[in-house]
This record gives structure tokens, sequence and C-alpha cells, in this order.
């Protein structure tokens, strides 16, 4: 099988995978993982500095995804001026990067990770791509598109075990279909007036939101919020005094500014695997 070697410096694949941003990957026996990504799919590995494709198809599609283009040495010096406790959490996992990933399966993704724990999520996502994507290959298939979805009912959703967050993808789905979540007009619009325009629709509130700006949109100001993450901002800069979801965000853009995106991701992966601030 061709391999194609890409020197990407400041990547790790599975830190960059498993800090929660995405859910279509699975860990393969030899170290390598398989990323499905819309209809495309890819097996990945790393071998030092070095990142491996296995097949060597789409790799301009994948070097986007995986932001290859952007200097995240400069993102990280920024960040850990003056900063101890991001320079730990850096420290702890230098080499994550925001994907950059289609719309609609960020949306519906984010939809079914709320109230949610990260196999669950994948497991659901992989049953709905089952049942109406598209196959790819062997047991993988794409993401179902909006037109796949037409008609698709909250009780269908529900039959595959996605509770009450079906509503809440049919809603989306109707949504999308009506025609005002085309991806190019979204582009065009300021954070603020799209993060307005995703919560329209039901069950997007502020975090789903955020999560889609960031990892959809390339909005690097945004700082997804959740318990998780505010109990970790509070417990690293705050002494542990719980901050109101308005106080927060309003202190990690002072001070993170343009890479609050980038912060929240490297707080959060530390805090998860450090348990920081739990009990």
């Amino acid at each position: 099988m061709e391999k194609v070697y890409w020197d990407c410096p400041d990547f790790s694949l599975s830190q960059t995978l498993e800090c929660g941003q995405c859910f279509r990957y699975q860990k393969e026996d030899n170290n390598c993982y398989t990323v499905i990504s819309g209809q495309r799919v890819a097996t990945i590995g790393q071998v030092g500095g070095s990142i491996v494709f296995y097949g060597g198809e789409d790799i301009p599609f994948w070097k986007g995804y995986f932001d290859g283009d952007r200097n995240y040495e400069e993102i990280k010096k920024r960040l850990c001026k003056d900063d101890p406790i991001m320079g730990q959490a850096i420290s702890f996992a230098p080499g994550i990067r925001i994907l950059r990933q289609e719309f609609f399966e960020t949306l519906m993704s984010f939809i079914l990770s709320q109230n949610n724990h990260i196999p669950r999520i994948k497991g659901l996502i992989r049953r709905l791509s089952q049942e109406f994507g598209t196959h790819i290959d062997k047991e993988l298939y794409s993401f179902p598109t909006p037109e796949q979805l037409a008609g698709v009912s909250e009780e269908n959703y529900r039959g595959l075990g996605c509770g009450f967050r079906g509503r809440y993808l049919a809603d989306a789905v109707e949504k999308v279909l009506g025609g005002s979540f085309k991806q190019e007009e979204l582009e065009k619009l300021s954070t603020r007036e799209l993060r307005q325009r995703l919560m329209v629709i039901c069950g997007v509130g502020q975090k789903v939101a955020d999560c889609i700006l960031l990892f959809s949109f390339g909005r690097h100001e945004v700082f997804p919020m959740d318990v998780w993450i505010n109990r970790v901002y509070s417990h690293a800069y705050c002494s542990g005094a719980k901050l109101s979801p308005v106080d927060l965000q309003k202190s990690a853009a002072e001070k993170f500014g343009e890479d609050a995106g980038f912060a929240q991701q490297y707080l959060f992966y530390y805090g998860r695997e450090m348990k920081i601030g739990k009990g």
C-alpha cells in the first residue's frame, strides 16, 4: 500500500482526534486511526514527527481538515507568555490542532453531544450513518446529507437511541433544507451573527453553537463553555470560584483574545485528563 509522509510540526494525531472536537475516528490495532469526514475515509498513522497516510488519497483535503497550514508554534508562544498555567496545559498536549469540519455533520454531531459522553456519541453517529448514509467501504458509511435525512421523523431518531435529541435533529434537518443555512452564505456572517443564526435551531444553545463556530467555521476567538471547562478555568484562574457563563466568556476573551479557541482546547484536554477541579 502506498504511504504518503507529511511532516507537520506541532501535530499529534492522537491528541487532536481524542480531545473532544470530533467523533468519526476509530483507533486500530497498529496505532493508526481510521478517520471519516463526509464521504472520505483515510487510514492515518504517525511516525515520529511525520503523519503517514496509508493509501495516499485526498491528501490536500486531509491537510486542510487538520489545519495543516497554520503556525501553531506562534499560537503557543502567545498563549504561554506570562501564563504558567497555560504553559502546563500546552506542555501536556502540545500536538492539538483545531480541525476544520464540514458544517452539517458538525451541527448534527454536537446536537448529539448534549448531556452525553464520547463513546455513546460515536455510537449514535455510527448508527445514524449506517441507517441513512452512503456505504463507503466494509462497515464504513458516510454521514448522511440533509437530503438523505429528509422525512426522517423524531420517532426514527429516537428509535436509534437519540432520545430527546431526536426533536432537535429533525428541526435542524428541516431548517437546513429550508435554505437558510448554506455554508457559503454563513461564512460571510460575523461571529455574533452566525452564533445567533445557529441558535435559531431547536436545541442549539450557545455551547453547541460555539463548538460549530470553532470546529467548522474556524472562528478561533470563540471559547466553547460547558460545566467541565467552567470547572477547569475557575480552578486555574479564579482560585476555584465559579464564574457565571457571561463572566467566564468575558474573562476568557480578555485573557486569550483571538486565540481563545486554541486555549480552550488545551485547557479542556489537560483538565479532563488530569481531572483538575474535580471533587
